[in-house]
C-alpha cells in the first residue's frame, strides 16, 4: 500500500502508529496500526545492501587491495593508517585489521547501521582495532580529541552507484583529500573509467519515445509534437544489459573510455566537466541511446580490475569464447550485481551514422549525473548541453515499463482486434491510466468515449493527444470518481487495465472496483482475470534478500538479523520485479490460484480462501514463487503479463519486458526433488480489497 500520512496516539500503554493509507486495488483510505517504531524499520529494510556482500569478487577485490596497500606503507617504513568511509556492516575495516592495519577508522552516518556496525566489529574480535565514528565523512574532524587524531594514509570506500557518481562520490573524494589523508595516501579503488557504446536498438527506444498506435499499417492515434521530440526522463535507467538480447541492438561505435577518474588526488576531480571523443564508427546505422557502465582499478599497481561491462564486453568473455563458451553460458559465469548495473542514455537526436565518417561522442556529467550527444561530425569545441529534463510530462507520469508497454505491438494488437467487436457505435467508458488503445477506438467506430484520469500529469498526457489528434468532440476526460458519466448514458466499459497507483499486477484490479460502480448488465472488457503463479529457481534474485552469515570469513549475522526484523515489520511479502532481467528457472507447471469474473460486481463477492498444493517437476533451488496476472479480454483474445512462451519445468522462463511480476523470495531456501510439494493459500476480502498469498514445502522427501 502506498502510505501517505500517519497519526500517533496512546494506545493499551504502547505507542502506535497508525498510518493512513491508499488500498490501490479498491481505491480507498484506510488506517492500519503499526509498530510504534514502523518509520525507523521501513528506512532500516530500505538500506539493506545484502547482494553487494554476496557480491565474492567485490569483496575479495577490495581485500587484494587493502592487503597490497598495507603492505606497501609498511615496506616503505610507515604505518598504515586506513579511514573506511561508508562502512556499513565493518567488512572493509575488518579486512584492513586482518591484513595488518596499524589504525582503522571507519565512518558511518546511518544511525541503525552503525550500532550494527560496532557489534559486528565487536562479535568478531575487532573492537579494539577498528574505531566507528558514527558521522559523514564531511563533518569528520581531525586532531587531539576529535574523530580522528591525525589523517590517515590509506582511504578505502565504496560510494559508488549505477551511475558512479550518483551517491556524491566526487564529493567525497574531494573532502577527504582536503581534509583527512595525508599528501601520499594509497586510494582504494585507484581510478575510475565510464564507459560509453553508441547503439542502434528499436527495442531500447520503445522504453523512452511513445510511437503511434497502428492497426494493419493505419494510423489510429499520431504522437504529439511535445512527445516526439522530448529529450526524456532526466533519471538513469538502470538496467542488467547482459539480459538485454544481444540480437536486438546493433553497436555502431565500439566501447569508449568517456570520462576517467583519478581517485588519487593527483589530478582535480571536477564537479562539472565535459568530454568528446572523435571516434569511426564500425557500422552503418542510426544511432538510438548510449550503453554506459564503469570499472575500477583497485590499486596502485593497475593489477586488480573490478569491471561492471555488460557479458559482450567483459574483460573475462573473450578467454571463455576462445574455450568455446558461448555468450548465454558466459553470462552466468560473470559476476552478478544488482547494486551496480549497467544504464542506458537516450540520444536527445537520432543520429546517422556511416563507417565513413567519424563523428563525435560528446559525454557531461555535473556532480551526480552523465548525460550525452552524438554530432554527426567532427567538432573541436564543445557545446554546452543541458541536463535533460522532460517538458512533455509522458516521462514524468509514466515509468520506462509503462512506456514500454504502450509501444508493444503484440499486445495493442490483441486489444484493437478486442475492440473492433464491440465499440461501433457505442459509448463508451474507459477505466485506465494513459490508455492509449482506448483513444484510439474512435478511429474503430466508438459514438463517443469517457476517460477517467484522476492523476493530474496523466491527464495532461490525455489532453495532449486528444488535441493532436484532433478528438476534442468525442473524447471527454473525467479527472475523478465522483464525475462518472450516469449508466444510462453508456454501452461499454473498457479498459487495459493499467493504473499508476498498482505496483503489484493484481492492483490493477482497482478497473474491477470502477466498473462495479455500474449495474452488470453494462458490457464490460476485459471480461476475467486470473491470477496464475509458478515455483521458480532464481539465479541471482533472491541474493537481494538471502542472509549473508559468513561474509569473507567474517560473522555477519547480527546484520542479517537487524535486517530482517525490521524487513517483518515493514514490508511487503510480495514485491514487483522486471523478471526478464533476472533469470530463472521453472520447478512447476503454472497453477491458477484464483480467476476472477469481471463481469459481476465485485461488491457482491464474498471473501475468498483457498488452500491446495502444487508438485514440483524439477529439481532445483527453491527460493522464490513468480506470480502474475491474465486478461481475459473476450472469449477469444487474452492478455498476459506473465511469460512469453511456454514455460516447462527445468527450463528458463521468458518473460514479458514491459510489465513487473509479483515476487515472493523464501527466506529459507530449500533444495527440492521431483518428490516436493509445495502448499499454497490464497485469500481476497473484496470489501477491503486484501489479498494475501502463503507458500510452503510441505514434502519431508526434501533434503
Amino acid at each position: 500500500m502506498l502510505k501517505v500520512g500517519f497519526i500517533r496516539f496512546l494506545h493499551t500503554r504502547n505507542m502506535s502508529i497508525f498510518t493512513q493509507c491508499l488500498n490501490p486495488l479498491s481505491g480507498t483510505m484506510t488506517w492500519e496500526e503499526k509498530d510504534e517504531n514502523y518509520d525507523y524499520h521501513q528506512e532500516v529494510a530500505r538500506s539493506a545492501f545484502a547482494d553487494m556482500l554476496h557480491d565474492h569478487e567485490r569483496n575479495q577485490k577490495y581485500y587484494v587491495a587493502l592487503k597490497t596497500a598495507i603492505e606497501k606503507k609498511h615496506q616503505d617504513g610507515e604505518e598504515a593508517n586506513v579511514l573506511d568511509i561508508g562502512t556499513g556492516t565493518g567488512l572493509l575495516s575488518m579486512m584492513a585489521a586482518k591484513c595488518g592495519a596499524d589504525s582503522i577508522v571507519a565512518c558511518e552516518a546511518f544511525t541503525p547501521m552503525a550500532k550494527c556496525a560496532i557489534k559486528i566489529i565487536q562479535e568478531n574480535g575487532f573492537e579494539d582495532k577498528i574505531k566507528l565514528v558514527h558521522e559523514r565523512s564531511t563533518k569528520m574532524t581531525v586532531g587531539k580529541d576529535c574523530d580522528m587524531a591525525k589523517r590517515a594514509n590509506i582511504l578505502v570506500t565504496e560510494v559508488f552507484d549505477t551511475e558512479l557518481i550518483g551517491e556524491g562520490a566526487i564529493s567525497t573524494f574531494r573532502h577527504a583529500h582536503e581534509y583527512l589523508l595525508e599528501e601520499n595516501s594509497i586510494i582504494i579503488p585507484h581510478t575510475a573509467t565510464i564507459w560509453a557504446q553508441v547503439v542502434e536498438s528499436p527495442k531500447v527506444c520503445s522504453w523512452n519515445t511513445v510511437h503511434p498506435v497502428k492497426n494493419r499499417n493505419k494510423c489510429l492515434l499520431n504522437i504529439p509534437h511535445s512527445v516526439k521530440f522530448c529529450s526524456g526522463a532526466a533519471a538513469v535507467h538502470d538496467i542488467q544489459l547482459t539480459q538485454f538480447p544481444h540480437d536486438a541492438f546493433k553497436p555502431l561505435l565500439p566501447p569508449q573510455p568517456i570520462f576517467r577518474f583519478d581517485l588519487t588526488g593527483k589530478s582535480p576531480l571536477l564537479y562539472d566537466e565535459k568530454k568528446c571523443l572523435h571516434v569511426r564508427p564500425i557500422a552503418n546505422g542510426t544511432a538510438h541511446a548510449i550503453f554506459m557502465w564503469w570499472d575500477l582499478i583497485m590499486d596502485i599497481d593497475n593489477q586488480v580490475l573490478l569491471s561492471c561491462a555488460p557479458v559482450w564486453e567483459h574483460p573475462d568473455t573473450k578467454a571463455l569464447q576462445d574455450k568455446g563458451l558461448s555468450l548465454e553460458a558466459i553470462a552466468d559465469m560473470i559476476p552478478w550485481r544488482d547494486h551496480w548495473m549497467q544504464a542506458i542514455y537516450y540520444l536527445p537526436i537520432e543520429t546517422p551514422v556511416t563507417t565513413n565518417n567519424e563523428v563525435s561522442l560528446i559525454g557531461y556529467h555535473d556532480e551526480y549525473s552523465l548525460w550525452f550527444q552524438l554530432i554527426n561530425e567532427t567538432i573541436n569545441e564543445i557545446p554546452d548541453c543541458e541536463r535533460p529534463i522532460c517538458h512533455c510530462n509522458v516521462h514524468v507520469a509514466y515509468c520506462r515499463t509503462r512506456i514500454g508497454q504502450l509501444n508493444d505491438h503484440a499486445r495493442n494488437e490483441r486489444y484493437i482486434r478486442a475492440l473492433e467487436k464491440k465499440v461501433t457505435g457505442k459509448v463508451c467508458l474507459c477505466l485506465s491510466d494513459g490508455c492509449l488503445v482506448g483513444l484510439a477506438a474512435i478511429k474503430l467506430g466508438a459514438k463517443k468515449i469517457f476517460i477517467l484520469e484522476t492523476n493530474f500529469l496523466s491527464r495532461k498526457c490525455i489532453e495532449s493527444f486528444v488535441h493532436t489528434n484532433g478528438l476534442t468532440e468525442s473524447v471527454e476526460i473525467i479527472d475523478s470518481t465522483d464525475n462518472l458519466p450516469p449508466e444510462d448514458s453508456i454501452n461499454l466499459i473498457l479498459g487495459e487495465p493499467h493504473f499508476i497507483t498498482s505496483i503489484l499486477p493484481w492492483e490493477n484490479l482497482y478497473f474491477w472496483y470502477l466498473a462495479s460502480k455500474y449495474s452488470p448488465l453494462v458490457q464490460r472488457m476485459p471480461i476475467a482475470a486470473t491470477i496464475v503463479g509458478v515455483i521458480v529457481e532464481f539465479k541471482n534474485l533472491h541474493k537481494i534478500r538471502a542472509p549473508l552469515g559468513i561474509c569473507e570469513g567474517f560473522d555477519l549475522s547480527i546484520f542479517d538479523r537487524l535486517i530482517q526484523v525490521s524487513s517483518d515489520k515493514s514490508d511487503s511479502p510480495v514485491e514487483a520485479q522486471p523478471l526478464w532481467e533476472y533469470p530463472s528457472k521453472a520447478l512447476s507447471v503454472p497453477f491458477v490460484l484464483k480467476k476472477f469474473d469481471l463481469t459481476q460486481n465485485v461488491t457482491e463477492q464474498e471473501t475468498i480462501s483457498i488452500s491446495e498444493t502444487v508438485p514440483i517437476l524439477s529439481s532445483g533451488m527453491c527460493n522464490g514463487v513468480a506470480l502474475w496476472i491474465d486478461w481475459q479480454l473476450d472469449s477469444e483474445i487474452s492478455v498476459s503479463s506473465g511469460p512469453t512462451a511456454e514455460v516447462k519445468p527445468g527450463e528458463r522462463i521468458s518473460w514479458d519486458p514491459f510489465t513487473r511480476q509479483g515476487v515472493i523470495l523464501f527466506r529459507d531456501i530449500t533444495d527440492v526433488t521431483e518428490e516436493s510439494i509445495i502448499s499454497w493459500s490464497f485469500s481476497f476480502v473484496p470489501q477491503h480489497g486484501n489479498i494475501k498469498f502463503d507458500f510452503r514445502v510441505l514434502s519431508e522427501n526434501v533434503k
